[in-house]
């Protein structure tokens, strides 16, 4: 199931069915001599996320999966046009919300805001650029494959929308009266000075 491609705009969704699979084209005869006749060619019949409004800005955008029946039971916000951050995200789960939507029945997938990585190491290699082996002291460093990076479907990094809603939510309160601001301040005292009255001051 690839799920249903969303973006969220004018506190409106719009969404369209995600569609990957390639479908063969027949050209049509052309009668000019510079060009082949009846050719055969592949063609991805997609529909972007920047198809919807020909990459305008929006509010949110991701993809929806659902069971069966028809309920919400994943949201990815992946969208290699928009690249969804933390305030898409937010702003949709909160138009969920106001919607009526309840937010604990379906997950979220939390990679891209959680730095989680896509990198692994091939078969055969351990992702490290070169192979030391102390019994072989002399011997010349052999290089090992580079790392590869995997589908972001198989690095889901899943959690609940009323969890992620909530820790959003924290979070920028938390910009919002400079609690970061503060953070680092202190995390530029020396250490041999971190006591509470110095962080206090420093602070105040």
């Amino acid at each position: 199931k690839e799920g249903w491609i969303f973006v969220l705009r004018d506190h409106v969704f719009y969404g369209s069915q995600k569609v990957i699979a390639p479908n063969k084209v027949e050209a049509s005869t052309n009668n000019n001599a510079d060009e082949k006749n009846n050719a055969t060619t592949k063609s991805r019949q997609r529909f972007h996320h920047s198809s919807f409004f020909g990459g305008k800005a929006v509010a949110s955008a991701g993809i929806f999966l659902t069971d069966e029946q028809g309920r919400l039971t994943h949201l990815y916000p992946h969208s290699g046009h928009y690249r969804p951050g933390e305030a898409h995200v937010q702003r949709v789960l909160f138009f969920m919300q106001q919607l009526g939507v309840e937010l604990s029945t379906f997950v979220v997938d939390m990679q891209q805001l959680f730095k989680v990585s896509r990198k692994f190491a091939p078969k055969g290699g351990n992702g490290n650029d070169a192979v030391d082996n102390k019994e072989n002291a002399g011997a010349v460093k052999q290089p090992t494959p580079q790392m590869k990076k995997a589908k972001k479907t198989d690095c889901l990094h899943l959690m609940c929308g009323l969890e992620i809603a909530c820790f959003l939510a924290h979070k920028a309160l938390m910009i919002e009266r400079g609690v970061f601001h503060q953070i680092h301040k202190i995390r530029r005292i020396p250490p041999d000075g971190r006591s509470v009255r110095n962080i206090l001051n420093h602070v105040n």
